[in-house]
């Protein structure tokens, strides 16, 4: 991004922020309750959160070029980089995904 605004990193982190909270929101095991010490203490789950943090702040010092490859704009032709950056936050493993993909195509490797 041209400046890596606190309004950005603040819509990136409420996406991580509601993307964890669904997360654990589904968990299959619904019987027993949510206990945050218990969530904490699970190492698979810091893991998780950790590799959250390090693709959103990827895709954030990325910005500027993937909404130009993607397109991303607002219907009067500017760079949607709000909804970038909240997009970073709660789509982030998705958002690698594709762009891997984005470029396998482009050239000519199949997965």
């Amino acid at each position: 991004m041209d400046t890596l605004t606190i309004k950005y990193v603040v819509l990136a982190l409420l996406g991580m922020v509601l993307h964890i909270l669904m997360k654990i929101q589904e968990r299959k095991d619904k019987t027993i309750k949510f206990s945050f010490k218990g969530f904490i203490s699970d190492k698979m789950n810091w893991v998780r959160i950790i590799l959250v943090f390090i693709s959103t702040a990827t895709l954030m010092l990325m910005a500027d070029d993937l909404t130009d490859m993607f397109g991303i704009q607002l219907s009067d032709g500017s760079p949607a980089k709000s909804l970038f950056s909240f997009g970073a936050g709660y789509l982030n493993h998705s958002l690698i995904r594709n762009i891997l993909k984005t470029f396998q195509k482009r050239a000519g490797i199949e997965s």
